[in-house]
């Protein structure tokens, strides 16, 4: 697509592996630091977009994503990155720290609404979705108001970036948890209110490190009776 001369490009980054991508575990605001793999997927990242004329750096505020966004400053040569609240992970509230099993356990009705309506689904004791996804608009709008023109590198967290996706492509039914590789980036361009994507994303492929959603149980049996 022709891009305007005032559209800012967006390079929407999901940060590398922790061991809690490992488990599969619901990280949301718990600060978990980048494993090796994941250092290892900052820097390719970094080098990938080092030759994108990156001019700005944003990051959630989460240790993870820094060492991500940290890994572009020292490869772009722009300034220091800036922290920006609106890119921070979905809070998953009770959930956070438990897999999907024992979220699906404890919360099956919530559990089932996250798994296929993320607009109206939240996060017992968290966020809902549709705040989540609010938020990251704003920071692409935000970063779009401050860059007019510019290509800007901003890392966040996989849910942060298939929420932003949803918002722009809209809806879908079945499992909305489409592939997204750690240590990549989606492209968007930005102007004005308007917000559009511009990266080939097969969203029919379904995350492979969380394979098929739990499959939930009558009350009955997951109670024992």
């Amino acid at each position: 697509m022709t891009s305007s001369s005032s559209a800012t490009r967006v390079h929407l980054v999901r940060h590398g592996e922790t061991v809690m991508n490992v488990q599969v575990r619901f990280r949301g605001l718990l600060d978990v630091p980048l494993n090796d793999r994941g250092r290892m997927q900052a820097e390719e990242v970094a080098q990938h977009l080092s030759t994108a004329g990156i001019s700005a750096v944003y990051t959630s505020p989460l240790g993870r994503a820094r060492e991500v966004a940290d890994e572009i400053v020292r490869a772009s040569g722009t300034p220091e990155a800036v922290s920006l609240d609106l890119l921070a992970n979905l809070d998953y509230g009770e959930w956070e720290g438990l897999t999907r099993e024992e979220c699906a356990e404890r919360d099956a009705e919530a559990y089932e609404l996250y798994a296929h309506d993320p607009e109206n689904a939240y996060c017992p004791g968290g966020e809902t979705l549709a705040s989540a996804a609010d938020r990251v608009m704003a920071g692409l709008r935000e970063i779009g108001r401050l860059h007019p023109g510019e290509s800007v590198a901003a890392v966040s967290h996989g849910v942060m970036l298939r929420l932003a996706i949803l918002r722009v492509l809209g809806a879908r039914g079945g499992d909305w948890q489409f592939a997204i590789p750690m240590g990549s980036s989606l492209g968007f361009e930005v102007i004005g209110e308007r917000v559009t994507a511009v990266s080939d994303l097969d969203l029919t492929r379904p995350d492979p490190r969380k394979g098929a959603l739990p499959t939930l149980q009558p009350a009955e049996a997951r109670s024992g009776r």
